[in-house]
């Protein structure tokens, strides 16, 4: 499978996931578990550990199968697209590497319901992202986020690669497959 030989891909994908289990498991271990919290620059930055149970922003609370569903599909999409990349499509890869990352993150704690390791099969999140106190934002303009949602590594790396898709800063180029002989 020549599209798959991009060693720094899969190292760049397993770095990431680790970093992200990694922390998730550092901060439940040293702030506690869900609700729990600790200050790290201020009031701006804090670890708040919650559990997610539902997808982005914590929509969808009772639909946690459904998007583990989704998740394992998106995998397979991925990776599908990392084989069809374009082999000088750097950039693309780069991202394709971000939202896999992410998605293996969230995934990972998604199958610890069914799987041997610790969890309930909701997603641990725990990065807390305060703006500022509600009425610092101008009046006319609604700021509906205080705190920021909680979030976690994976859903940084997935925020972050569909930026730079949606920006078209990054691009997917699909080679087309090669006949078959």
């Amino acid at each position: 499978m020549p599209g798959f030989r991009r060693p720094l891909f899969f190292l760049m994908v397993a770095v990431l996931l680790a970093a992200d289990l990694l922390t998730k498991s550092w901060a439940f271990s040293a702030v506690g578990e869900a609700g729990a919290s600790r200050p790290v620059l201020g009031d701006w930055l804090s670890i708040y550990c919650v559990r997610n149970a539902g997808g982005i922003w914590g929509f969808g609370q009772t639909l946690t199968l459904p998007l583990t569903i989704v998740r394992i599909a998106a995998v397979g999409v991925l990776l599908l697209f990392v084989k069809r990349q374009a082999r000088d499509n750097r950039l693309g890869v780069f991202v394709l590497g971000l939202l896999l990352a992410g998605a293996l993150g969230n995934l990972y704690d998604n199958l610890s319901v069914w799987m041997p390791w610790a969890g309930d099969g909701h997603v641990r999140d725990f990065v807390m992202v305060r703006f500022g106190e509600p009425g610092w934002w101008p009046g006319f303009i609604p700021w509906l986020f205080d705190p920021f949602p909680i979030f976690n590594l994976a859903d940084s790396c997935i925020f972050s690669g569909f930026v730079l898709l949606l920006t078209g800063a990054a691009q997917l180029t699909l080679k087309q497959p090669a006949p078959a002989q």
